[in-house]
């Protein structure tokens, strides 16, 4: 199976880009560890805090309920007063 070229004509400049984040990421946390400022972070939609080795969950995050989509092209829909 082929893998996928994100951008036909950047892909060095694309993976480039995606590893100079990643490294800059962790040496930002890294840095905050040694700061011993609190990390803040997403994962499965819960955010989370970490702080001075202890995990705290802060919050979820809320998505908007997805309507469904009955809408169809040249349909009437009613004016409510």
């Amino acid at each position: 199976m082929a893998t996928v070229k994100i951008f036909r004509k950047d892909t060095k400049q694309t993976k480039s880009l995606i590893k100079a984040g990643k490294e800059s990421s962790n040496a930002a946390i890294r840095q905050s560890k040694a700061l011993k400022l609190p990390i803040s972070f997403i994962e499965n939609d819960i955010i989370y805090v970490e702080d001075n080795n202890e995990i705290k969950i802060i919050s979820h995050i809320v998505r908007p309920l997805t309507q469904p989509n009955n809408l169809k092209k040249g349909i009437i829909l009613k004016r409510v007063k």
